[in-house]
């Protein structure tokens, strides 16, 4: 049985050897055409925030 740290190490191995794709979001996925979908769909709703004005946290309002 894998134990919660050794699984962890796992995991982050398989993100830094590019098995693994995650987001800004933390989804994971083994598939790359998957992991560029939501990339670009959390792109998407980073520009329309944008455009509406809204800041993230930390940012100053002008």
């Amino acid at each position: 049985m894998t134990d919660p740290e050794q699984f962890q190490r796992q995991q982050e191995g398989a993100l830094e050897r590019g098995q693994v794709f995650q987001d800004a979001e933390g989804r994971r996925t083994r598939d790359p055409g998957a992991g560029a979908e939501n990339a670009e769909s959390e792109a998407d709703r980073n520009a329309e925030r944008l455009a509406r004005g809204e800041v993230g946290p930390g940012v100053p309002e002008d």
